[in-house]
């Protein structure tokens, strides 16, 4: 991730779904990949409890109209790591 993201904050890295692509070098070449494939896919993680979640709106979805407040960005509370509305 530091080498693909070079002269960036440690919180800088992955804060935010493009910076995150970004650091572990998924491209459009990946698009509609099969997440059971083993190309990219989903491990287990750590347990969250539900009231470690937090959600609000999505953020630089100004086109999206009536969906632009929706509540469809999730993360785990006071992450340092995670973009900030501002």
């Amino acid at each position: 991730m530091r080498r693909r993201r070079r002269g960036r904050s440690e919180y800088e890295l992955t804060s935010g779904p493009g910076r995150l692509c970004l650091a572990l070098g998924i491209d459009r070449q990946l698009d509609k990949a099969d997440l059971l494939g083993d190309q990219v896919w989903i491990e287990q993680g750590i347990s969250i409890s539900p009231r470690q979640i937090a959600r609000g709106p999505r953020i630089g979805i100004d086109y999206a109209e009536e969906w632009i407040k929706k509540p469809w960005r999730f993360w785990i509370k006071d992450n340092p790591f995670v973009s900030q509305l501002k």
